[in-house]
């Protein structure tokens, strides 16, 4: 398939965010990555009139549920169920519209998918049963994978759980973690062979290369593909003996549970599915599969190799046919201030705390200011109460409570015969656009930009009304029309491009400039002339004074 954004526009963006696991509650660093990027993507895609879903899910059987569960004594299910019941609210609470989002426990669309996936690649003959030596624990009486152990990682060094590493991204077989304990007791484990199917990598290298080369991917991402495939690629146990997660449809396997990274790729599926039937129906994979559609996923970049090398892999086996991923979107890691979010160590701002004291709007414009893209970043609460009262209550506010004054003077007036200042804003305005508009394709995705850009458009008009002033102050004429005309121009644009950001303040603005629905993208135009705004209440107010206090007491 051609990739996205390289010819003409797709009619469907299918994007996708990888689900989160309800294994806890969400902080900011959750949701500066996949799920902001996602509804930044899709929100674009809309806002210039094309059609766009927002698919994720619930991560129910990855290992860490049943180890917190465990953890704090109660059941693996009912604790799940809260969580994902959680993130749902917060998801609502920050703006995150998404199109489908299925529970693995309930969704029976998702468990037969899972069901009929595993068992087409093992009936395709590209699942290989093999028996090697895994890690067992003789205290704990239990085999030995993901959340289960941890120890130094092979490639990097780093500290690191089973099967793969957040550091480098890299895949590990758990037996080659450096000195590898027990998560649960702290015992060393040992070896003990195990049969299992296992899905061998290497046969798709050669097509994982020509797929690599054509497909949008950040530079970390290019390169952590290029490290893995110069050297033999593992081969990737897809069944583990565990009693968490879908059965194995496979016989002789039967006890064995499909590993959760293998249920997440029929999982998108799934959740297209889902979405599709909410609209009235449609074939997942006739629109997986559309010419004019694209697949745009979002992630973090310690899953990289899971939807670069292993989600490719998987899908080349089960239909040569079916698309791959046009777009494959990362971000790193966000950090509270120097170090790492941590919940054991209360080191953390949770979204629900947060969002019960500030809007929304202000929220997702500082995550997507400082969204750590092409490495980490750090969020400060100094550094966001500087850059929400400094310019957002204070520059964006000054201009367009000042604006608002302006026009209801009189109604919008017409822009006719304008001055050669004003068009040249007027073409500044375009050019920002433009900006804009890149920053939020697939190619260029970068919401660090797109805001960046926001906060220029709105200096830029700061500058042109104070350099108007003396023009106003010599009383109404046709040129103090236009320049007000070109101001209302600059209000509809910035309602326009900071949609698919904040969009409770676009939606507050367009509708104050006397706009209906939703903004759409048409363009560098003034107001309608006539109209009055109707906004009275501010746009922005500055931070609570004892935030600090209220949502990180630590």
């Amino acid at each position: 398939m051609p990739p996205a954004d390289r010819g003409t526009s797709p009619s469907l963006s299918v994007v996708t965010a990888a689900p989160p696991t309800p294994n806890g509650d969400l902080h900011l660093g959750h949701l500066s990555g996949p799920y902001a990027g996602a509804d930044m993507y899709v929100r674009a895609r809309r806002l210039t009139g094309h059609d766009a879903v927002y698919l994720t899910g619930s991560d129910l059987h990855q290992s860490y549920v049943p180890v917190k569960a465990r953890a704090t004594g109660v059941d693996s299910y009912r604790m799940a169920d809260e969580f994902a019941d959680d993130i749902a609210e917060v998801f609502a609470a920050i703006g995150f519209a998404t199109d489908a989002c299925p529970r693995p426990a309930r969704d029976r669309r998702h468990r037969h998918l899972v069901v009929e996936f595993i068992a087409t690649l093992h009936a395709r003959g590209t699942l290989v049963a093999r028996t090697s030596d895994r890690l067992f624990c003789e205290r704990c009486d239990r085999y030995l994978f993901e959340a289960y152990v941890s120890g130094g990682c092979p490639h990097c060094k780093a500290d690191s759980d089973g099967n793969s590493c957040e550091a480098c991204a890299q895949p590990n077989s758990c037996v080659d973690l450096v000195d590898p304990v027990c998560n649960l007791c702290g015992d060393p484990p040992i070896r003990r062979p195990y049969r299992q199917l296992v899905f061998p990598l290497q046969r798709y290298a050669d097509e994982l290369r020509a797929y690599h080369a054509r497909t949008m991917m950040s530079p970390q991402l290019e390169a952590l593909c290029a490290a893995m495939l110069a050297a033999p690629l593992p081969e990737i146990a897809l069944t583990h003996p565990t009693d968490w997660g879908i059965p194995s449809p496979v016989a002789g396997f039967t006890d064995q549970r499909v590993y959760v990274w293998a249920e997440m790729v029929p999982g998108y599926l799934a959740a297209l599915a889902e979405a599709l039937a909410a609209r009235g129906g449609g074939d997942w994979r006739a629109v997986w599969n559309a010419p004019d559609s694209e697949v745009v996923q979002f992630f973090g970049f310690d899953n990289g190799y899971f939807h670069a090398v292993l989600f490719p892999a998987m899908l080349m086996a089960y239909d040569p046919g079916l698309r791959l991923p046009d777009a494959l979107l990362t971000n790193e890691f966000l950090h509270l201030g120097e170090t790492k979010f941590s919940t054991s160590r209360g080191h953390a701002i949770w979204a629900r705390e947060l969002l019960d004291e500030v809007p929304a709007s202000v929220v997702r414009f500082a995550l997507a200011y400082d969204r750590p893209e092409t490495g980490p970043s750090s969020f400060t609460l100094d550094r966001f109460r500087t850059l929400i009262d400094d310019e957002l209550a204070g520059r964006w506010q000054s201009w367009l409570g000042g604006l608002v004054d302006r026009v209801n003077l009189a109604g919008v007036p017409p822009l006719n015969d304008p001055l050669p200042s004003h068009r040249r804003f007027l073409a500044d305005l375009a050019d920002l656009a433009r900006q804009c508009l890149a920053a939020y394709s697939a190619a260029g995705f970068s919401p660090r930009t797109a805001t960046r850009v926001l906060i220029n458009l709105v200096r830029r008009a700061s500058e042109f009304t104070a350099g108007q002033s003396r023009l106003r102050a010599a009383g109404p004429s046709a040129a103090s029309d236009a320049a007000v005309a070109a101001e209302t121009a600059a209000a509809r644009t910035l309602a326009q491009l900071a949609w698919p950001v904040m969009p409770d303040f676009a939606e507050q603005l367009w509708l104050a400039l006397g706009e209906i629905g939703t903004p759409r993208w048409d363009g560098v135009r003034p107001a309608t002339p006539g109209r009055r705004m109707t906004r009275t209440a501010p746009f922005f107010l500055p931070l609570p004074v004892d935030l600090e206090q209220s949502v990180y007491p630590g």
